[in-house]
């Protein structure tokens, strides 16, 4: 969206409450939008619980208000924490971003937040669901960005010819009958939802419910008597808008247990639920929720939430987890930036390449080749090297100085690797590279002409074209995976970007078939010789845009070595898009796994994509930024596909 927004910054809870009607109208037009981002929740908070100084963005353009932050500043451990208006007993925030303003939205929300980073310490912006705007765009340069997940939301499918027999989960429907039967014995039973004239008499049964139950426990519950007049608020607009689902049992005329939830967009919430100790032994909770699901099917639910919890009686409706995410941001002085990029980013410096060496941080393979990148040639390595030694000295078998003759016996055993290795570092450099619509075909035209110099190297700069360790750093890699549990007869694995070939090689004998996929023609035709006589391989040119033609739910696992860096450089489009089509291939509960992200040097910032990218696309991250091998210093992301979103 290039349109140009206007932005207005609301400070004050009044100016907020103003905006009522646009927001609501707003809210209308987003589809994805929760009950909880309406007004008829966020003023009331605001009013009986929030501050009264506020932080919001509303975002216009011609076509009225496209775009609205409900944010605040906190005081909280002497920090100025940001924060969505609602936190704390609200199961879903966000923002609000008309449809395709979402990006432009959530890019304006980080803009509007750095240019008043004076006012504030940390942003903690949680409660998100995966397809939040606000997971998915970049940080701002600088600041640090972490992604988690924050809290399971169990969910429950209604299935669409579900009748009246299947509608309930088996484990629970024949409890649910037994209650009915009790109740039914036991008097002259009804369900009443609130109306206008009724709200006032069964909020107040609610909450009489809800403390009885939780003080017979011993327990005070989650409704304390401060939160009622929010809730009062809360229902009587909710009711207004036809989105209150407040419900009543009542056995002769007494209300024993209650219901409080809000259905709306073909989704009934359950927030919150009490009933009467004095008559557990008749179930009429059972009784109670059943007979809201019933009506919420008659209504056209297609989904039932049970909202943030992993309390055990809602699995046993059936329940299935459903996450949210947290994400935290916090500039950083320019001062402690620049140290944090000069300690990750040594690779671009000849002295930061041999200190990694020098401290075991990196294997002398690895900073030879960090040293020859930043070096530019094989004399001004050397000489690098040399001035280490100087200042070094003498040392035992182990240590600094040992590691530092390790890297020059390395250089010295393989000059003439060192100098194909530099002339290739040197072609990267010279094809730029960068975001585009034709960085595919740039990325298939250098490894064509990488792979025409030295096909190890061309995959592995860093085995300095030597097969021996090419081969070292190929098990290594194997044996991570058969350690992680994903190799086996019966699996059918893909690589994006397979190279030369190097691991369908050592992996066919090991999975039932060994797809592989290369943007670059010159590399296939290098793996298809290498995989000769392998009837279970299976390798294509690829389009680098996507995974083409490959067959949907076919594979255990997607991984790639190496080659993410090349679509993190390509452009958020091609590595969203690469995402998105290893989900589709994969089968539920198979897996992803990324052995390089990028080449940024920001470990950070590439494990908060990674978790942005998995919340996106439905996949948990298993592993995340963690360097499991010895010869190379590659990290490894484990993401496992979500059966449902």
């Amino acid at each position: 969206m290039s349109e140009r927004l206007d932005i207005k910054v609301l400070h004050r809870r009044g100016e907020l409450e103003a905006l009522r009607e646009p927001w609501s109208a707003l809210w209308e037009r987003c589809p994805a939008a929760t009950t909880f981002q309406r007004p008829e929740w966020l003023i009331p908070w605001c009013r009986e619980l929030g501050p009264e100084e506020v932080l919001a963005l509303a975002f216009w353009s011609e076509q009225g208000l496209v775009g609205l932050a409900p944010l605040a500043i906190h005081h909280y451990r002497g920090e100025r924490l940001v924060a969505l208006l609602g936190a704390g007993i609200t199961d879903y925030l966000d923002v609000l971003a008309a449809p395709g303003y979402e990006r432009a939205v959530a890019e304006a929300v980080f803009a509007g937040l750095r240019e008043r980073e004076g006012s504030w310490d940390v942003a903690e912006l949680g409660d998100l669901r995966p397809s939040s705007p606000l997971l998915a765009v970049e940080a701002p340069a600088g600041w640090s960005d972490e992604v988690e997940k924050h809290e399971a939301c169990p969910r429950l499918t209604i299935p669409d010819d579900a009748g009246p027999d299947a509608l309930l989960f088996p484990g629970i429907r024949a409890r649910v009958a037994r209650a009915r039967k009790r109740l039914a014995k036991a008097g002259e039973v009804r369900v009443d939802m609130a109306d206008a004239a009724s709200v006032d008499e069964l909020l107040d049964a609610l909450f009489a419910t809800h403390r009885a139950r939780w003080t017979s426990r011993g327990e005070g519950g989650v409704l304390d008597e401060s939160l009622w007049p929010f809730h009062r608020a809360v229902a009587a607009g909710m009711c207004a808008r036809g989105a209150l689902r407040l419900y009543g049992l009542r056995l002769d005329g007494r209300i024993i247990a209650s219901f409080y939830g809000f259905a709306e967009r073909d989704r009934l919430a359950w927030y919150l639920s009490g009933f009467d100790p004095e008559f557990a032994v008749l179930s009429p909770g059972l009784a109670m929720f059943a007979s809201a699901i019933e009506r919420a099917a008659s209504e056209g639910a297609r989904t039932v939430d049970f909202l943030r919890g992993r309390e055990p009686y809602k699995y046993e409706w059936g329940a299935v987890d459903r996450w949210t995410y947290r994400r935290r941001l916090r500039p950083r002085a320019a001062g402690e930036a620049g140290r944090d990029s000069g300690r990750e980013a040594g690779r671009g410096e000849l002295d930061g390449a041999v200190e990694a060496v020098m401290s075991g941080d990196v294997s002398p393979e690895v900073g030879l080749v960090r040293l020859l990148g930043a070096a530019g040639d094989l004399a001004a390595a050397e000489r690098a090297i040399e001035a280490a030694r100087a200042a070094v000295g003498q040392g035992g078998e182990e240590g600094p100085a040992a590691r530092l003759e390790a890297l020059h016996r390395c250089l010295d055993e393989r000059r003439a690797a060192c100098a194909t290795v530099a002339e290739i570092l040197g072609a990267h450099r010279d094809a730029g590279g960068g975001a585009g619509a034709d960085a595919p075909a740039r990325t298939a035209r250098l490894f064509d002409e990488l792979c025409a110099r030295s096909e190890e190297a061309s995959v592995a700069a860093y085995s300095l074209g030597d097969p021996g360790l090419l081969e070292r750093a190929t098990r290594e890699v194997v044996e991570l995976l058969e350690r992680w549990g994903l190799l086996g007869e019966d699996r059918a694995i893909l690589q994006i970007g397979c190279g030369i070939g190097r691991f369908e090689a050592a992996l066919a004998p090991r999975v039932r078939e060994a797809w592989g996929l290369d943007v670059a023609p010159r590399m296939v035709e290098a793996a298809r010789r290498r995989c000769a006589g392998l009837p279970n391989v299976v390798l294509a040119v690829s389009s680098g845009v996507d995974l083409g033609d490959v067959p949907p739910a076919r594979f255990d696992l997607v991984y790639a070595v190496d080659s993410f860096p090349y679509l993190v450089a390509a452009g958020e489009a091609v590595l969203d898009r690469h995402v998105a089509e290893a989900r589709r291939v994969l089968r539920p509960g198979g897996e992803l796994v990324v052995l390089n992200y990028s080449y940024r040097g920001d470990l950070a910032r590439d494990a908060a994509d990674v978790a942005r990218l998995a919340a996106r696309h439905g996949f948990d991250v298993l592993a995340s930024g963690e360097r499991p091998f010895s010869l190379w210093d590659g990290r490894a992301y484990r993401l496992r596909r979500i059966e449902h979103l």
